[in-house]
């Protein structure tokens, strides 16, 4: 209902102007439509000459199909019909991916590289005069240089290399760029892939290179284990021998502590007391060998024999007289 109610007015609004022109034709004709004509190409005229670019942009303006100027930030007013704005673009950093592109290394290996390129427009009538699709031509400039480069780099050194591949990037492009206007802040090689046969080369490298160093840390462990055991019984050793040492000494001084109090006791007869221990602990040592479980027959000498029955106090019945026939043949 609205729509239509519109329309109707819309309709009758057209019906009233045209009859009103119909009855003022001849001042519509006259005084009517030329200051019409002027309004609209006052508003064409107006709107032609004004000029906005934003903050961050930049324009280029043409006179007659020559450059005559660049337009910062801001409102700007030109000549109609003269002169137009014939370049309206960003100032800011860009970013500019570059394909993968197949290269050989120095080794003969195939494989894939890209990169990203972070650039800006220093000068804008450079960029838009001096070549004819910059963005074209940097992504060619450094491709034909990641091919270079990587052609004189080893397969290794390419993964480990990327810091002065990246340099050697940015040094190179920024020296043919800069004709064209255009600052390169960086380059980045993102991705380097090997070919198939290749990985599957690397990958059994590596679990060989990973086995070996496993077999050389085993070996050394068990070397210094060996080490580490001959380290231990040679320092048992040489703390047995320190301990025996050690008991030796004590004994020593035990013996002759109770050296000086045998002799003592026998009014100083040194030779004596040494002697008495000596019997002393030869009798000690036969008495332990016959309560030994293994002795079963125990024989001294007679001489032995006869000591040890006068040191007892039995010679005389311990020793008996030999046969007569014996003693006078």
């Amino acid at each position: 209902m609205r729509s239509s109610s519109t329309s109707l007015r819309r309709m009758a609004s057209v019906c009233a102007m045209m009859a009103l022109g119909a009855r003022g034709e001849c001042e519509w004709s006259g005084e009517g439509l030329g200051v019409f004509l002027c309004l609209v190409v006052g508003a064409a005229c107006c709107r032609g000459s004004l000029a906005l670019v934003k903050q961050g942009d930049g324009a280029l303006v043409e006179r007659l199909g020559r450059f005559h100027r660049q337009l910062g930030a801001g409102l700007h007013v030109k000549l109609p019909v003269l002169e137009r704005v014939a370049v309206h673009t960003s100032m800011r950093e860009r970013v500019l991916d570059v394909p993968a592109q197949s290269c050989i290394s120095k080794d003969n290996a195939p494989l894939k590289a890209d990169a990203v390129i972070f650039y800006r427009i220093r000068d804008l009538r450079k960029a838009m005069y001096a070549i004819d699709d910059f963005r074209a031509g940097l992504q060619d400039v450094v491709l034909t240089q990641l091919r270079t480069e990587i052609g004189q780099m080893t397969l290794d050194s390419t993964f480990a290399a990327r810091v002065q591949l990246n340099a050697i990037l940015l040094r190179e492009a920024n020296a043919v760029t800069t004709h064209w206007g255009i600052e390169v802040v960086r380059v980045e090689v993102r991705d380097i892939w090997p070919s198939p046969d290749i990985v599957t080369a690397m990958e059994m490298q590596l679990a060989a290179e990973r086995k070996k160093r496993a077999a050389i840390l085993e070996s050394e462990g068990q070397r210094q284990a060996d080490v580490n055991a001959a380290e231990a019984r040679r320092d048992a050793v040489v703390l047995a021998a320190e301990g025996e040492r050690r008991k030796l000494e004590e004994e020593a001084r035990g013996i002759s502590s109770a050296l000086d109090a045998l002799a003592a006791a026998l009014g100083d007869d040194r030779q004596g007391a040494a002697t008495l221990m000596l019997e002393r602990a030869r009798i000690a040592a036969n008495h332990a060998l016959a309560n030994s479980p293994n002795a079963k027959v125990v024989a001294l000498p007679a001489s032995d024999a006869a000591y040890l029955g006068s040191t007892l106090g039995l010679a005389a019945t311990s020793t008996p007289a030999p046969p007569e026939s014996l003693s006078n043949p």
